[in-house]
């Protein structure tokens, strides 16, 4: 086989998307509509949004009250960008959704075409795309209203830029990575890592776009919200799962997502294709051959998507069904892009069209109907809803959002948050309340309120207790409470309410037992956004609170 300088490129036409990859398309844009719904942590971006937007409150949950609640910086940068144009939020992450599934679409094609050899290898069946624009996964996380959609894109452009490392826009979008979910700041790492171990040149502009992206979010985090890391660290992190260890979760929570779809076993055919392949390459040395198998970059993907779901496995995983393994599910099936092609150009088949797409067609109808043991029939319908298997308790689909009315309804206008604002500004908030909903917290924007589950709470984000499941302490509802009562009690918030009320002897018994992190965090929360200040904050960890 000829170097790759030597081999031809692939032709501008062979480039064009095929038919069947046209309907891909088509099919995943109508899933990904079909299958919409809300996911109710979703409502913590939107009312950041609004507060920043419409009550000229800043980037806050509560006005004057500086914490980082939401997991996707860029995500709710991108909302910013859209909401300011006056569009309702259903409009937006339907929109939104629609728009990341046809660029996921095309890198997909891009990559797809990028792994086959040439033009001679026969029709483009693209088997990565097949697989994932029929997956209910994949297609209903795209109108979630949360940063999945992004996550996809990531993952797809990671793919893309393994084997194209000189790509700059490519290496934007993986620089940017961990502003969509901050656990992604190991893929880069280890995407720099193998970009310079295979060409020996260590990649300058893909690190310098990081340090540039993360490093100045890293420098607002600290001038506005005195931390180093957003809330949602502090509340995932360091706490067990009642009634089991985190890795059983984490492995529970790893079939969840994968095994209505066969992916290991998928990912273990293909492996053995493709040593086939590479063996009858090496053997024959026949440089008419179109097998360039892209083994190093194939290997890199495949590598890269096992550290990030090992790292998911063993924090326990998600409430949510596939959530947390969007980017490395998405990446793993990127590696198997081209082979198809390959393996049917081996055995003659390309010289009959009909049989591959007679496969595919097979291939999106059985991918098609699969769907999460735990619902009780295929989400296409509408109709389907969670069963009660002990087994899956603790693991949530978007088909228990999907069925939320009170989610869709109602939504204050921009005309009532524009009207709201000024008494805001010049009164504070006049009531409080605490909630598990997010949703209900957002259709409450003129009320001060704490999330019972501490997701934008710095305070009881820090709160050693045990999970339920994955980002639900039941302990902090009562925690949530006794903060209510002390805010009520002083007429106001800002710094000095908790440890006035600590000095006082008035607050309750875990606070007065964690008194100097309670100082520590209310003083991080009700910040002054003086720099020096807010970077010996940051740079304070204060222990966790222990009830």
């Amino acid at each position: 086989m000829p170097p790759a300088s030597e081999r031809q490129p692939t032709s501008a036409r062979s480039r064009r998307p095929s038919a069947v990859e046209w309907v891909y398309l088509v099919i995943g844009l109508a899933l990904v509509t079909r299958y919409r719904w809300l996911f109710d942590d979703s409502f913590v971006y939107f009312r950041y949004v609004d507060n920043f937007l419409f009550l000229k409150a800043g980037l806050t949950f509560n006005a004057g009250e500086y914490v980082e609640g939401y997991s996707s910086p860029l995500h709710c940068l991108l909302l910013v960008a859209l909401r300011a144009l006056q569009i309702g939020y259903p409009a937006i992450v339907l929109g939104l959704g629609l728009a990341c599934f046809t660029t996921f679409w095309y890198l997909l094609v891009d990559l797809n075409r990028t792994l086959r050899s040439d033009a001679d290898a026969g029709p483009a069946l693209n088997f990565p795309l097949a697989y994932l624009a029929a997956n209910y996964s994949v297609t209903s996380f795209f109108s979630a209203g949360n940063e999945t959609p992004l996550i996809h894109v990531v993952a797809a452009a990671n793919a893309l830029l393994l084997l194209r490392p000189k790509s700059r826009p490519l290496a934007v979008v993986v620089a940017v990575s961990p502003l969509v979910r901050p656990e992604l700041v190991l893929s880069l790492g280890l995407t720099l890592a193998c970009l310079w171990w295979r060409s020996a040149r260590f990649p300058r502009f893909l690190a310098g776009a990081a340090v540039a992206a993360n490093g100045g979010w890293l420098l607002f985090r600290v001038y506005y919200y005195a931390d180093l890391l957003p809330n949602t660290f502090y509340l995932k992190t360091a706490t067990t799962l009642e009634g089991g260890t985190n890795l059983e979760a984490g492995l529970r929570y790893l079939r969840d997502a994968t095994e209505p779809y066969h992916l290991v076993s998928v990912l273990a055919l293909f492996a053995a294709a493709t040593g086939g392949m590479a063996y009858r390459t090496r053997r024959l040395r026949d440089a008419t051959e179109p097998y360039h198998l892209a083994l190093g970059p194939r290997l890199a993907m495949l590598v890269i998507s096992s550290v990030v779901a090992a790292c998911v496995v063993a924090t326990g995983g998600s409430a949510m069904h596939y959530y947390y393994l969007a980017f490395p599910f998405t990446l793993a099936v990127c590696a198997l892009g081209g082979l198809l092609e390959r393996t049917l150009y081996a055995f003659g088949a390309t010289r009959r069209p009909a049989v591959g797409f007679v496969l595919m067609i097979a291939l999106v109808l059985a991918v098609f109907s699969r769907y999460p043991r735990a619902l009780s029939a295929h989400p296409v319908t509408r109709a389907e809803r969670m069963a009660q298997l002990p087994s899956l308790e603790v693991i949530t689909d978007p088909s228990f959002f999907r069925h939320r009315e009170e989610l869709e309804d109602p939504w204050p206008s921009i005309g009532e948050l524009r009207a709201y604002a000024p008494s805001l500004r010049e009164q504070g908030y006049r009531q409080w309340t605490d909630a598990f909903w997010c949703n209900t917290l957002y259709a409450h924007y003129d009320v001060r309120s704490v999330h019972a589950f501490g997701l934008t709470d710095g305070i009881l984000a820090r709160v050693d207790t045990p999970e339920a499941k994955r980002g639900h302490k039941p302990a902090l509802a009562a925690l949530a409470r006794d903060m209510i009562e002390l805010q009520m009690q002083a007429g106001a918030i800002g710094r000095g309410v908790y440890t006035d009320a600590i000095r006082a002897g008035v607050a309750p018994a875990w606070m007065q037992a964690n008194r100097s992190t309670i100082d520590v965090l209310e003083r991080k929360a009700f910040n002054r956004h003086d720099l020096a200040e807010n970077l010996r904050l940051a740079l304070r960890f204060p222990p966790k609170i222990r009830l």
